[in-house]
């Protein structure tokens, strides 16, 4: 079999195609690209699940169980670079490695604010059943959408769209459950980011995009209180692995995977 055994996690919103640019241009790698619960091909969760951060831990471990994977790198983008950084913090007897594309910092809240959140929460909950989800009249329409809203592309929105919409009666709708774009109850606070940051101890390379979501300058001054963490910053947008940066993505990422896996 491949040499590298790599779980791929895409961010909110997105889905499996999101390493489609990525996985061809490395090499002797197995890379296993999930569609996150909620989206993609995935199924919704039930009624009363949540969709936290730390939610999809679990349902990475059974995939790489079911895999009989024992041990196996992460590469996350944004949310699923997140995501990557709690189980690499928490489980490394499980991963061997993180390779974080245009994130690292779980998003943070202060405690104080805890019952406004929990409301905010909930009113989501209890709107969403009735909220009427956007239909377009054709996929190209989704597509043009998809590019306003995450600054895309054409190419790299078609990959997400292609998979991400389905048919109705009215046209085409997304097949993301609506509920993740409702606001978590509780996040972390920064003493837990600081503390899941300070417990890597698996080999970790942070990738930032120039003009990301959050800019990679703010990025990097949080990363000089964590001098053990390396980072590059690479010109483009937050999705730069599915634009033309994805070369030079792949130029990093398979160094970076040989030197662990040649023992």
């Amino acid at each position: 079999g491949a040499k590298h055994k790599v779980i791929a996690l895409h961010g909110w919103l997105d889905n499996a195609a999101s390493f489609d640019v990525l996985s061809p241009l490395l090499t002797d790698c197995h890379i296993v690209s999930l569609d996150s619960p909620g989206h993609g091909l995935s199924d919704h969760k039930q009624e009363q699940a949540t969709y936290h951060i730390w939610d999809d831990l679990l349902d990475i471990l059974a995939v790489a169980d079911e895999l009989e994977w024992e041990t196996f790198h992460l590469l996350g983008h944004s949310r699923g670079a997140i995501i990557s950084v709690l189980l690499g913090a928490s489980m490394p007897e499980r991963v061997k490695s993180l390779f974080l594309l245009d994130a690292i910092f779980p998003p943070t809240f202060n405690i104080e604010d805890s019952p406004e959140h929990i409301a905010q929460f909930i009113k989501g909950r209890r709107r969403i059943k009735k909220k009427v989800l956007p239909q377009y009249k054709s996929v190209d329409e989704a597509i043009a959408a998809r590019c306003r809203s995450a600054k895309l592309s054409v190419a790299a929105a078609k990959r997400i769209v292609d998979r991400g919409l389905k048919k109705t009666e009215e046209g085409y709708a997304w097949v993301t459950d609506p509920r993740l774009t409702i606001t978590s109850a509780i996040k972390l606070s920064d003493t837990h980011v600081d503390a899941v940051l300070k417990a890597i101890n698996v080999p970790c390379l942070v990738v930032l995009a120039e003009e990301g979501v959050i800019p990679a300058s703010i990025i990097v001054e949080r990363l000089q209180a964590y001098p053990d963490i390396p980072y590059k910053v690479l010109s483009g947008g937050h999705h730069f692995h599915m634009e033309e940066q994805a070369c030079e993505i792949a130029s990093l990422y398979q160094p970076f995977l040989t030197a662990i896996d040649q023992t």
